[in-house]
């Protein structure tokens, strides 16, 4: 049976840890064979086997964490990381300065004459170096792919360096195995032996995994264990540091007795102050999820609750806010929906109604007198003006995709000219060049047909509409101009806004279907006075464009 990477890591990761007991065991107990496995030889120190111990459940959850076991992986590797750089990070700050810090003597002593120990409890530069790079792997692990690529050039760096230990004991050169006479204390030949295993174990944990993203644990958890980890800890090493010290003062008895009853004090203190902190902030967010919850059913009458002062209840507000949007948009999509088929039917109707008239003007023009024939032609003329409000509401309405093609502008003003009634008083001048576009063909009919009609109402008594086309490197033009009265300044700012109309009878979103139109062409329509000039610049190519 093939072994697979992620589960020889694993197998690594628990080496380490049970060699790491061991070795605490004999520290503890002051059995020598089990601090170093050569007789006479460099000893593994105390605070390096316990580092060990927490690199190789370091280790073993990163292999987890990549087998998409994600849960308590995002607990036990930052809180086996922060007891291990307490240890190295504090060691090292005191090697670099070249003080005691005390913690090379935490929980046990080692002799101030040990071989090649430049100061006793001291591990060696390379492997307080080693464990750093052990917690940045756990570290890159949660991170970005960009970072959790690391992990492989770490583990590679782990390795070699307690190859060349290796080297050094196989050699005899104390040098290779980082001893320097009072300066650093020498690598324990199964430390050396261990780091280039655990190295191995983060290039397996690394390579050949797919990163997945499974289970979690809920939000009280990760915060309840972020401060007992940093609560607790501490004071499990400020305890073991004294207890150390007092043992050169007088009375040393009572006062560990004393610190050990503060010690329980505080941390069922510690116990308590975590539950009920995380509590405080992990109830609102899962309150917000419950109300999340039931919104997604369909229920917008609840709400999130927004007492208190901090991030979360700004959240709440809005999302509330959020929740209130969503209603009026379900309620004008209702509308929009309602006003759609309303509006199909009522231009039906009209369409008959329509037809209907002009048979009648045709076929008995003759016949009727002429009070009639004009109630006829008013009737027609409100018919046309009711369907141009409903076309106008319709196609604001209207959210469809662009079906872009490429279209003459001759032929588009031709085919939109056949739609519309063009009084006689009236003369429209056509381009005199012709243009391609790259275009929506029944939609940009619809923005011709909107602009030619609001010029011809512009125009009180006779006049002109002049039609121009023209190109630049990147852009199709189009401008329309009339000999209307004009737009008045106030309006002129405000006339592609949806509901705003100058006229009796209008919707005020003629206009504005005419600018989403053509902004959905990544296109631009603009107007200016004296005389009255619509310009629509579109693009010639639509690469870019969303709906392409």
């Amino acid at each position: 049976m093939k072994l697979l990477p992620s589960k020889l890591s694993q197998i690594i990761s628990c080496v380490s840890i049970c060699i790491g007991l061991i070795v605490c065991i004999g520290w503890i107990l002051d059995i020598p064979i089990l601090k170093s496995i050569i007789p006479n030889a460099v000893t593994m120190k105390f605070s390096t086997s316990i580092s060990f111990i927490f690199s190789g459940i370091t280790i073993y959850f990163i292999s987890r964490y990549n087998e998409g076991k994600t849960g308590i992986a995002q607990i036990v590797i930052p809180v086996s990381g922060f007891i291990v750089f307490l240890f190295m990070a504090t060691l090292l700050t005191a090697y670099i300065f070249g003080i005691t810090s005390g913690i090379e003597q935490l929980f046990v002593r080692e002799n101030s004459d040990a071989i090649k120990t430049s100061h006793a409890g001291m591990p060696s530069f390379a492997t307080m170096l080693n464990f750093i790079l052990i917690i940045a792997a756990g570290i890159f692990a949660f991170s970005e792919s960009r970072l959790r690529k690391l992990i492989t050039p770490i583990g590679y760096a782990v390795s070699i360096i307690g190859i060349i230990s290796i080297v050094g004991y196989v050699t005899n050169q104390p040098t290779l195995y980082y001893y320097i006479d009072n300066v650093s204390s020498a690598m324990a030949i199964h430390t050396s032996i261990l780091f280039t295993v655990l190295g191995i174990a983060l290039i397996l944990s690394r390579n050949n995994i797919p990163i997945q993203r499974g289970e979690s644990v809920k939000i009280h958890t990760k915060i309840t264990s972020l401060f007992l980890a940093s609560s607790l800890i501490p004071i499990i090493f400020v305890v073991g540091l004294n207890f150390n010290i007092l043992d050169d003062f007088p009375n040393s008895e009572s006062v560990k007795i004393s610190m050990i009853i503060v010690s329980i004090v505080t941390t069922i203190a510690v116990v308590l102050f975590s539950l009920l902190i995380s509590k405080s902030i992990s109830k609102p967010i899962v309150s917000l999820k419950d109300v999340a919850i039931q919104i997604s059913k369909g229920n917008f009458s609840i709400k999130a609750n927004e007492s208190g002062n901090d991030e979360i209840s700004e959240l709440s507000k809005t999302f509330n806010q959020m929740v209130n949007n969503v209603r009026k948009s379900e309620r004008l999509s209702t509308m929009g929906l309602l006003s759609s088929t309303l509006g199909h039917n009522i231009r039906n109707d009209l369409s008959v109604i329509k037809i209907t008239l002009e048979i009648l003007q045709h076929k008995y023009s003759t016949k009727l007198d002429k009070e009639v024939l004009s109630k006829i032609i008013l009737m027609e003329k409100y018919v046309i003006d009711i369907q141009h409000q409903v076309d106008d509401t319709l196609n604001f309405i209207r959210q469809t995709p662009l079906k872009l093609e490429k279209a003459s502008l001759l032929k588009l003003l031709e085919n939109t000219l056949k739609t519309i009634k063009i009084p006689e008083n009236i003369k429209i001048d056509l381009p005199l060049n012709d243009i391609s576009l790259h275009c929506d063909s029944s939609k940009l009919t619809v923005v011709l047909t909107n602009l030619i009609n609001n010029s011809i109402q512009a125009i009180e008594t006779e006049g002109k509409i002049s039609i121009k086309a023209s190109e630049d490197k990147d852009h199709s033009i189009i401008q329309i101009e009339d000999s209307g009265s004009g737009i008045s300044s106030e309006s002129i700012v405000k006339i592609f806004e949806p509901l705003f109309t100058t006229k009796s009878k209008g919707t005020g979103l003629g206009l504005a279907s005419c600018r989403r139109i053509v902004e959905e062409h990544n296109g631009s329509i603009t107007v200016q006075n004296n005389p009255t000039t619509f310009t629509i610049e579109l693009p010639k190519t639509q690469l870019h464009s969303k709906h392409n």
